[in-house]
């Protein structure tokens, strides 16, 4: 069995790596959360914000998007190089 991806799988991967390249980041960092707090004493008061998923969640979103990129990207464009003995 050959390991060359026809050009219609290559286009697809190619096309989910760059669909996740670009969704995840807009989602992970587009949506955010905060809330604020307030004191009598004016100097008390602060506003946080962040990630809506968490620090923690952002990050293990775009290392498993990023992961998902390379394996899609191997898939695509891996067939190319790889010559049989």
């Amino acid at each position: 069995m050959s390991n060359v991806a026809t050009p219609r799988a290559r286009r697809v991967w190619l096309g989910a790596a760059v669909i996740v390249m670009v969704v995840v980041p807009l989602v992970v960092f587009g949506f955010r959360t905060g809330e604020c707090f307030d004191s009598v004493p004016a100097a008390g008061s602060y506003c946080t914000s962040g990630p809506a998923v968490g620090v923690g969640g952002a990050v293990l979103l775009c290392l498993g998007g990023g992961l998902f990129v390379v394996h899609a990207l191997r898939r695509a464009l891996g067939g190319r190089s790889r010559t049989s003995p």
